[in-house]
């Protein structure tokens, strides 16, 4: 999954002399894609990227009932959920305080049925999987 190009400065972006920090806006979520394709009820804000291109980070927004088509994962993606329920494929639901990974190359899809938050943490993003 990949985050918007978003042009705007983000509402609850805030720096200082050596350091950044955000706090969720409403005003900053965008549409989340795979490749060109837009996931339904799927919103991101960028948050940071390393220097050097070894990760970025994203907060994701699933609205209720939304489920993203079944992606590979390019790389190692790491998930801590913030709020709501974040459900994969096979029935698995983490919770406020999980955190949980799929390795590169693996393949799964994910919903929500009352919605959540999530940070996203990875080197690269996804691609939707081929039958």
């Amino acid at each position: 999954m990949s985050v918007a190009d978003s042009r705007k400065p983000l509402a609850g972006l805030k720096a200082a002399p050596g350091r950044r920090w955000y706090a969720i806006a409403a005003s900053d979520w965008q549409p989340m894609k795979i490749g060109d394709t837009v996931l339904p009820g799927f919103f991101s804000i960028p948050v940071a990227d390393d220097e050097r291109g070894r990760w970025t980070s994203y907060w994701m927004r699933v609205e209720p009932g939304a489920r993203s088509p079944v992606h590979r994962h390019d790389t190692t993606e790491l998930i801590m959920v913030l709020d709501g329920v974040f459900t994969d494929d096979d029935g698995s639901d983490y919770l406020p305080g999980h955190t949980v990974t799929w390795p590169a190359g693996s393949t799964h899809s994910t919903t929500s049925a009352s919605g959540c938050t999530v940070l996203v943490v990875a080197h690269a993003g996804s691609s939707i999987a081929s039958s």
